[in-house]
């Protein structure tokens, strides 16, 4: 009778998921099951509005929910809705500890995110080397951004050729602590990468 009952459960939530245009019910089922990229569909419905009323509160349980599973671009959305107070309380040392989590799994934007949050002081200490490092780890991604290619160049400028390199040591030493994301080598060969502070 139970296998029934599942089976009849599971045909009914394929037959509603059939009928709404995204497979809402369908995500929901995963993501309470533990689903991480349904997790993510879901907090990025609720934070939108996009197929679902939208919902700050939930946005930020189901990015928690991804993030605490490793996921590292709930990671940094949930970075940012602390930063920003978006269904958590605003809380700088949240957003800040959200943005390393994802930056250590290699995300290039959490990495950006590490280098101002380092320049500025924003939940850590201001360092500038540990800024250099972060905006080195993040390479790739610098050039699509003006606000990053300014602080490149200010890096750049005012950090003694000292501070650069233990900064880029600080950056080798981080590739050599996770060697299963993207190696810097690798990383030097893609097209047009940020010049290294």
């Amino acid at each position: 009778m139970g296998k029934r009952v599942a089976l009849a459960a599971l045909g009914v939530v394929l037959l509603v998921a059939a009928v709404y245009r995204w497979d809402y019910p369908f995500v929901l089922v995963w993501a309470h099951l533990g689903g991480a990229d349904s997790q993510l569909r879901l907090a990025y419905a609720y934070g939108t509005g996009q197929g679902v009323a939208q919902d700050d509160e939930k946005a930020s349980y189901w990015y928690r929910r991804a993030a605490e599973g490793g996921e590292p671009r709930a990671q940094l959305a949930l970075g940012g809705r602390y930063d920003q107070g978006l269904g958590v309380p605003k809380d700088v040392e949240a957003a800040t500890r959200w943005f390393r989590a994802a930056a250590d799994q290699g995300n290039p934007e959490a990495q950006l995110a590490m280098a101002f949050r380092h320049e500025e002081g924003l939940g850590v200490e201001r360092d500038r080397v540990q800024a250099a490092m972060w905006m080195i780890l993040a390479d790739r991604y610098v050039t699509t951004r003006s606000d990053a290619m300014t602080l490149l160049v200010q890096l750049k400028q005012e950090l003694s050729e000292t501070d650069l390199a233990e900064a880029r040591r600080l950056a080798a030493d981080w590739h050599l602590a996770h060697p299963t994301l993207v190696p810097a080598a690798a990383a030097a060969e893609s097209p047009a990468p940020a010049p290294a502070p």
